[in-house]
């Protein structure tokens, strides 16, 4: 169990680690547009210029916000290690490249971590504490880091600790995700965010394999963020349709014409009631006016409302053939009209297909009268004598 959760929160801090860096990627879209993004290059996440650092980020992800950074905390100091290596490899210049630690841990109050914060800094108040840490600590996991920091001149700490801002009590990998929709909200509608961001982290994680595998260059612009944005944008614009009949109803010297169409008689045939017959010819009328609306400005492809069609036929087709297989020979009337309202209630209740990513309740109701109308489809078993004889009349 102890591995299972150690992997687990492994996999999280990763997963938490790359999202974060595409967070971060969308931010410095607007603010610094000519940055290079990397992860596990010069640190979890760096930014680059002209294939230098400039800021520095260490990520650490808690399932649980408790008090996690303290001074003592193996988080900060193995972060100060890892810091204080990277300038020492780079001469030693602590104030080259701005460091970010983001923990979804909490600073407690008057720690050295509260006083390197963004606001109400004091990293004179933080050095003291860390040398008591670093001077007393027993823990020896630790010593290198606690080490490599009492080693460093004062001058140089101070410099180190000037470069640092902790961003405690940060955003989960869940509350990661909904700053991510914040960012995208002007990219794209409130109905589509969800399916807009996660075709842009799916987009991203494959950036992130290819920067750490090799297959590609080892940073990545941030504008490239914003052109698969771009990217996604538009093909979300091709893949959206206009909706104008949502809540529209058909105007009363209509409806008596309506009344008497074919979908309308089908339903009779299986008892439904008034109420039911007038919901079905308000479905029937937003989606033919609505489909109509498409056809006329040309916003619909090739064979989309055939293809449309074809799907709800299909979906309809086998629970037809259930109903035909439920009924005995011998079946009464009264058990026939019982299975065509239970098969009408499934399509009524429980049927919503998309067409491209529009999915409408009224949209798919309708066009299943749009269908019961050509005899397409049907609900009561014998259905289809009516169609018969309905072209028998006509000859």
């Amino acid at each position: 169990m102890s591995n299972a959760h150690e992997a687990s929160a492994s996999a999280t801090g990763y997963l938490y680690q790359c999202r974060y860096a595409l967070l971060m990627g969308l931010e410095a879209t607007l603010d610094s547009p000519e940055l290079r993004i990397s992860i596990e290059k010069f640190d979890d996440i760096a930014f680059e210029l002209n294939g230098q650092p400039v800021q520095l980020v260490q990520t650490k992800h808690h399932k649980v916000r408790t008090g996690k950074l303290t001074d003592s905390s193996a988080d900060l100091w193995k972060t100060l290690l890892i810091w204080i290596k990277n300038a020492e490899s780079n001469g030693g210049d602590f104030l080259k490249y701005r460091h970010l630690l983001i923990t979804t841990g909490v600073a407690p109050s008057k720690s050295a971590a509260s006083l390197l914060r963004t606001k109400d800094r004091d990293e004179a108040r933080a050095d003291a504490l860390l040398l008591k840490v670093a001077s007393s600590s027993t823990n020896s996991v630790l010593n290198n880091a606690f080490s490599a920091y009492t080693c460093l001149s004062m001058e140089s700490r101070h410099a180190l600790l000037r470069s640092i801002h902790v961003l405690d009590s940060s955003a989960s990998i869940t509350d990661v995700k909904e700053d991510i929709h914040r960012e995208l909200h002007r990219a794209v509608g409130r109905q589509q965010i969800e399916i807009f961001a996660e075709r842009l982290e799916g987009w991203w994680l494959d950036q992130v394999i290819r920067m750490l595998s090799g297959q590609g260059a080892d940073n990545l612009a941030v504008l490239a963020i914003e052109s698969r944005i771009d990217e996604l944008r538009e093909e979300f614009r091709r893949a959206s349709l206009p909706v104008d009949y949502r809540v529209s109803s058909p105007p009363q010297e209509v409806i008596p014409l309506l009344n008497s169409h074919p979908f309308v008689h089908q339903l009779r045939k299986i008892n439904l009631g008034p109420a039911r017959i007038e919901y079905a010819i308000r479905d029937y009328y937003r989606a033919s006016e609505q489909r109509s609306k498409w056809v006329r400005e040309e916003l619909l492809v090739n064979d989309e409302l055939k293809t449309f069609e074809q799907v709800l036929v299909e979906a309809w087709q086998p629970r037809f053939a259930a109903q035909q297989d439920d009924l005995s020979a011998d079946s009464n009337e009264k058990e026939r009209i019982r299975s065509g309202r239970e098969l009408f209630t499934w399509a009524e209740q429980q049927a919503c297909f998309p067409l491209r990513s529009l999915r409408e309740q009224f949209l798919t109701h309708g066009s299943y009268h749009i269908l019961a109308n050509r005899y397409a489809v049907g609900w009561h078993p014998d259905y289809m004598q009516d169609g018969c004889d309905e072209q028998k009349g006509g000859d």
